[in-house]
């Protein structure tokens, strides 16, 4: 399994997306989540989102022009599983009318997260 996964709109016009209601909604699935922004020029990565509970673990950032979500880092007891939920759940801040892939770090495994991807779709890039 690769390092990290990245989600990304191929149309970098992402003026769409939308911050306060994605950390609303993220800070609601797991309340003891962490959000730094860093305010470096030459950071690409500009906002950091950390969990680490008992029940799930991450590190997920996001470009600065808000088209791309990397995810560092993914743990759970059903790991794989959880994984490819919490990519759905990811995907779905952008829209659907959008192609939105998910690769990993390599590029040697893509895939076009469109509105009916399943779970056992993504898990086959996670394996």
């Amino acid at each position: 399994m690769a390092v990290s996964y990245f989600i990304y709109v191929t149309d970098k016009e992402n003026t769409d997306f939308n911050l306060e209601k994605f950390n609303n909604d993220i800070k609601q699935r797991f309340p003891k989540v962490g959000i730094s922004v860093k305010d470096d020029e030459d950071c690409r990565y500009n906002i950091c989102w950390e969990d680490y509970e008992d029940e799930y673990e991450f590190e997920l950032w996001m470009l600065k022009d808000r088209s791309v979500f990397m995810i560092n880092y993914f743990n759970s007891k059903n790991r794989l599983y959880d994984y490819a939920e919490f990519i759905k759940w990811l995907r779905s801040y952008f829209p659907y009318e959008k192609e939105v892939l998910l690769c990993d770090e390599g590029y040697s495994k893509t895939i076009v997260l469109s509105e009916g991807v399943e779970i056992e779709d993504i898990l086959e890039i996670l394996e």
